[in-house]
Protein backbone atom coordinates (compact mmCIF):
# COMPACT_ATOMS: atom_id res chain seq x y z
CA UNK A 1 0.00 0.00 0.00
CA UNK A 2 1.72 3.23 -1.27
CA UNK A 3 0.67 6.79 -0.46
CA UNK A 4 2.59 10.33 -1.75
CA UNK A 5 3.09 13.52 -0.68
CA UNK A 6 4.89 16.45 -1.63
CA UNK A 7 8.29 17.37 0.46
CA UNK A 8 9.05 20.66 1.29
CA UNK A 9 5.88 21.53 -0.98
CA UNK A 10 8.39 20.52 -4.16
CA UNK A 11 9.26 17.06 -4.57
CA UNK A 12 6.81 13.82 -4.68
CA UNK A 13 7.99 11.21 -2.16
CA UNK A 14 6.19 7.50 -2.46
CA UNK A 15 5.36 6.20 1.37
CA UNK A 16 5.69 2.45 1.47
CA UNK A 17 3.46 0.43 4.20
CA UNK A 18 3.90 -2.53 5.39
CA UNK A 19 1.64 -4.77 7.52
CA UNK A 20 2.46 -7.28 9.74
CA UNK A 21 0.84 -10.79 8.53
CA UNK A 22 -0.15 -11.09 11.89
CA UNK A 23 -1.35 -8.91 14.97
CA UNK A 24 0.36 -8.47 18.41
CA UNK A 25 -0.79 -7.00 21.65
CA UNK A 26 1.87 -3.84 21.24
CA UNK A 27 0.01 -2.98 17.36
CA UNK A 28 3.50 -1.09 16.73
CA UNK A 29 4.51 0.50 13.56
CA UNK A 30 8.31 1.35 12.94
CA UNK A 31 8.50 4.24 11.06
CA UNK A 32 12.07 3.09 8.90
CA UNK A 33 14.16 5.71 8.30
CA UNK A 34 17.53 4.63 6.03
CA UNK A 35 20.85 5.13 5.88
CA UNK A 36 22.08 7.37 3.45
CA UNK A 37 22.49 6.33 -0.13
CA UNK A 38 20.62 3.14 0.91
CA UNK A 39 17.25 2.86 -1.23
CA UNK A 40 14.34 1.24 0.50
CA UNK A 41 14.34 -2.11 -1.23
CA UNK A 42 17.82 -2.78 0.21
CA UNK A 43 15.73 -3.08 3.63
CA UNK A 44 13.56 -5.57 2.47
CA UNK A 45 14.50 -8.60 4.32
CA UNK A 46 14.74 -6.68 7.08
CA UNK A 47 10.92 -5.15 6.71
CA UNK A 48 10.10 -8.65 6.21
CA UNK A 49 11.38 -9.99 9.13
CA UNK A 50 10.08 -7.29 11.60
CA UNK A 51 6.67 -8.04 9.48
CA UNK A 52 6.57 -11.70 10.76
CA UNK A 53 7.05 -10.73 14.10
CA UNK A 54 4.10 -8.47 13.95
CA UNK A 55 5.84 -5.80 13.35
CA UNK A 56 3.79 -2.76 11.03
CA UNK A 57 6.61 -0.92 8.88
CA UNK A 58 6.25 2.29 7.06
CA UNK A 59 8.91 3.80 5.14
CA UNK A 60 10.17 6.14 2.12
CA UNK A 61 13.39 6.69 -0.13
CA UNK A 62 14.60 10.10 1.13
CA UNK A 63 13.59 13.20 -1.65
CA UNK A 64 14.80 12.97 -4.86
CA UNK A 65 16.35 9.70 -4.34
CA UNK A 66 15.70 6.03 -4.70
CA UNK A 67 12.47 5.72 -6.45
CA UNK A 68 11.48 9.27 -5.77
CA UNK A 69 12.28 10.94 -8.98
CA UNK A 70 13.56 13.67 -9.89
CA UNK A 71 16.81 12.83 -8.56
CA UNK A 72 19.49 14.81 -6.55
CA UNK A 73 21.15 17.53 -9.10
CA UNK A 74 22.04 21.10 -8.75
CA UNK A 75 19.29 22.99 -6.83
CA UNK A 76 17.50 20.46 -5.55
CA UNK A 77 18.47 20.16 -1.89
CA UNK A 78 17.64 20.17 1.37
CA UNK A 79 18.93 20.15 4.70
CA UNK A 80 18.67 17.72 7.84
CA UNK A 81 16.08 20.40 9.14
CA UNK A 82 13.98 19.75 6.14
CA UNK A 83 13.65 16.06 6.63
CA UNK A 84 12.90 16.42 10.32
CA UNK A 85 10.07 18.90 9.87
CA UNK A 86 8.51 17.66 7.09
CA UNK A 87 9.92 14.01 5.51
CA UNK A 88 9.54 12.28 9.32
CA UNK A 89 6.15 13.71 10.44
CA UNK A 90 4.32 13.14 7.01
CA UNK A 91 5.70 9.21 7.68
CA UNK A 92 3.99 9.32 10.69
CA UNK A 93 0.74 10.28 9.68
CA UNK A 94 0.70 7.87 7.62
CA UNK A 95 1.28 4.59 10.24
CA UNK A 96 -2.29 3.24 11.15
CA UNK A 97 -1.96 2.34 14.44
CA UNK A 98 -0.75 4.82 18.05
CA UNK A 99 2.29 2.99 18.67
CA UNK A 100 4.85 4.71 16.86
CA UNK A 101 8.42 3.80 16.62
CA UNK A 102 11.14 5.64 14.94
CA UNK A 103 13.41 3.03 13.74
CA UNK A 104 16.56 4.79 12.08
CA UNK A 105 19.67 2.88 10.80
CA UNK A 106 22.73 5.47 10.25
CA UNK A 107 21.37 8.87 9.20
CA UNK A 108 17.65 7.62 10.05
CA UNK A 109 18.83 7.52 13.85
CA UNK A 110 20.19 10.92 13.46
CA UNK A 111 16.97 12.16 12.12
CA UNK A 112 15.10 9.89 14.45
CA UNK A 113 16.99 11.77 17.47
CA UNK A 114 16.19 14.82 16.47
CA UNK A 115 12.63 14.39 16.02
CA UNK A 116 12.72 13.31 19.37
CA UNK A 117 14.37 16.05 21.72
CA UNK A 118 10.89 17.77 21.71
CA UNK A 119 8.47 14.84 20.60
CA UNK A 120 8.08 12.20 23.10
CA UNK A 121 8.20 9.10 20.57
CA UNK A 122 10.30 6.29 21.26
CA UNK A 123 13.67 5.58 19.38
CA UNK A 124 15.56 2.62 18.19
CA UNK A 125 19.01 3.49 16.30
CA UNK A 126 20.93 0.96 14.31
CA UNK A 127 24.28 1.37 13.35
CA UNK A 128 24.19 5.10 13.97
CA UNK A 129 26.07 7.78 16.22
CA UNK A 130 27.59 11.12 16.43
CA UNK A 131 29.37 11.55 13.74
CA UNK A 132 32.07 13.95 15.51
CA UNK A 133 35.48 12.94 14.72
CA UNK A 134 36.39 12.61 17.65
CA UNK A 135 34.43 9.71 18.36
CA UNK A 136 36.86 7.89 16.82
CA UNK A 137 40.32 6.77 17.28
CA UNK A 138 43.22 7.01 15.25
CA UNK A 139 43.29 7.00 11.76
CA UNK A 140 39.57 6.77 12.10
CA UNK A 141 39.98 10.61 12.90
CA UNK A 142 41.94 11.39 9.92
CA UNK A 143 39.53 9.57 7.70
CA UNK A 144 36.63 11.38 9.21
CA UNK A 145 38.51 14.84 8.71
CA UNK A 146 39.64 14.08 5.16
CA UNK A 147 35.98 13.11 3.98
CA UNK A 148 34.48 16.23 5.26
CA UNK A 149 37.30 18.04 3.10
CA UNK A 150 36.59 16.12 -0.23
CA UNK A 151 32.66 16.60 0.47
CA UNK A 152 33.00 20.35 1.01
CA UNK A 153 35.37 20.89 -2.60
CA UNK A 154 32.53 18.20 -4.64
CA UNK A 155 29.41 19.72 -3.44
CA UNK A 156 30.70 23.35 -4.38
CA UNK A 157 32.10 21.91 -7.32
CA UNK A 158 28.44 19.98 -8.43
CA UNK A 159 26.12 21.49 -6.21
CA UNK A 160 25.49 18.32 -5.07
CA UNK A 161 27.46 15.45 -3.59
CA UNK A 162 28.12 12.70 -6.34
CA UNK A 163 28.63 10.27 -3.85
CA UNK A 164 28.80 7.00 -6.18
CA UNK A 165 32.31 8.29 -7.32
CA UNK A 166 33.46 7.94 -3.69
CA UNK A 167 31.44 5.40 -2.50
CA UNK A 168 29.62 7.14 -0.35
CA UNK A 169 25.75 7.35 -1.20
CA UNK A 170 24.60 8.27 -4.79
CA UNK A 171 24.09 11.63 -5.61
CA UNK A 172 23.16 13.52 -2.36
CA UNK A 173 21.79 16.96 -1.31
CA UNK A 174 24.23 19.78 -0.81
CA UNK A 175 23.07 21.27 2.83
CA UNK A 176 22.82 17.43 3.78
CA UNK A 177 26.36 17.13 3.41
CA UNK A 178 26.82 20.62 4.80
CA UNK A 179 24.97 19.94 8.03
CA UNK A 180 26.60 16.45 8.04
CA UNK A 181 30.31 18.01 7.65
CA UNK A 182 29.27 20.73 10.97
CA UNK A 183 27.94 17.57 13.14
CA UNK A 184 31.84 15.97 11.72
CA UNK A 185 33.69 19.13 12.87
CA UNK A 186 31.54 20.74 16.12
CA UNK A 187 29.53 17.26 17.32
CA UNK A 188 26.72 19.24 17.89
CA UNK A 189 23.53 20.08 15.71
CA UNK A 190 22.99 24.00 16.11
CA UNK A 191 21.64 23.98 12.25
CA UNK A 192 18.69 22.46 14.19
CA UNK A 193 18.60 22.53 17.31
CA UNK A 194 19.18 25.58 19.85
CA UNK A 195 20.23 24.47 22.94
CA UNK A 196 21.72 21.15 24.69
CA UNK A 197 18.53 20.07 26.01
CA UNK A 198 17.99 16.28 25.74
CA UNK A 199 14.87 13.97 25.00
CA UNK A 200 12.66 12.71 27.83
CA UNK A 201 11.66 10.01 24.97
CA UNK A 202 12.86 5.77 25.34
CA UNK A 203 15.66 5.08 23.24
CA UNK A 204 17.66 1.58 22.40
CA UNK A 205 20.43 1.82 20.48
CA UNK A 206 22.19 -1.44 18.82
CA UNK A 207 25.93 -0.83 17.97
CA UNK A 208 27.35 -3.50 15.91
CA UNK A 209 31.22 -4.23 16.61
CA UNK A 210 33.38 -4.22 13.93
CA UNK A 211 31.08 -0.89 12.56
CA UNK A 212 33.62 1.73 11.41
CA UNK A 213 31.32 3.83 10.05
CA UNK A 214 29.81 4.00 13.56
CA UNK A 215 31.76 3.06 16.63
CA UNK A 216 30.96 2.35 19.77
CA UNK A 217 32.30 5.68 21.68
CA UNK A 218 29.98 7.25 18.48
CA UNK A 219 26.50 5.46 18.63
CA UNK A 220 26.91 6.21 22.82
CA UNK A 221 27.65 10.04 22.03
CA UNK A 222 24.33 9.87 20.32
CA UNK A 223 22.46 7.83 22.35
CA UNK A 224 23.30 10.44 25.48
CA UNK A 225 21.01 13.01 23.62
CA UNK A 226 18.12 11.07 25.67
CA UNK A 227 17.94 10.75 29.58
CA UNK A 228 16.15 6.93 29.60
CA UNK A 229 18.05 4.66 26.92
CA UNK A 230 19.87 1.27 26.40
CA UNK A 231 22.53 1.20 24.47
CA UNK A 232 23.58 -2.91 23.53
CA UNK A 233 26.60 -3.80 21.37
CA UNK A 234 26.11 -6.91 18.82
CA UNK A 235 28.41 -9.34 17.46
CA UNK A 236 27.10 -10.89 13.92
CA UNK A 237 30.02 -12.86 13.66
CA UNK A 238 31.82 -14.17 10.62
CA UNK A 239 28.97 -15.74 8.67
CA UNK A 240 27.71 -12.09 7.34
CA UNK A 241 30.58 -10.94 4.56
CA UNK A 242 31.02 -6.66 3.78
CA UNK A 243 30.86 -3.89 5.56
CA UNK A 244 29.07 -4.12 9.33
CA UNK A 245 27.44 -0.93 8.48
CA UNK A 246 25.24 -1.83 6.43
CA UNK A 247 25.95 -5.53 5.85
CA UNK A 248 23.14 -7.06 8.85
CA UNK A 249 20.43 -5.88 6.10
CA UNK A 250 21.61 -9.03 4.29
CA UNK A 251 20.56 -11.08 7.51
CA UNK A 252 18.50 -9.16 10.31
CA UNK A 253 17.70 -11.79 12.21
CA UNK A 254 20.21 -11.07 15.49
CA UNK A 255 19.34 -7.47 15.02
CA UNK A 256 14.77 -8.20 15.43
CA UNK A 257 15.62 -10.40 17.53
CA UNK A 258 17.02 -7.68 20.13
CA UNK A 259 14.48 -5.15 19.24
CA UNK A 260 11.97 -7.84 19.86
CA UNK A 261 13.60 -8.28 23.26
CA UNK A 262 13.89 -4.79 23.82
CA UNK A 263 10.47 -3.69 22.78
CA UNK A 264 8.28 -3.70 26.13
CA UNK A 265 11.31 -0.96 27.95
CA UNK A 266 9.73 1.16 24.80
CA UNK A 267 5.95 1.24 25.24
Amino acid sequence: MNETFLFNNKFPVTVKKFEAGKSTSENITFILLPAIGVPIKKYQNFIAELNSYGFNVVTADYPCCGENQPHIEKGKDYGYADLVKDFVPHLISSADTKNIILLGHSLGGHLATLYAIDKTIPVIGIATGNIHYKNWDGLGKLTILKAVGLFKVLTNLYGYLPGYKIGFGVKEAKTLIKDWCHTALTGNYSYYLNNDSLSEAKAYFINIKGDDFAPLQSTKKLAEMFNNYKLESIDLGENIKGNKHSSWLKDPQQIVKGIKTNIGELC
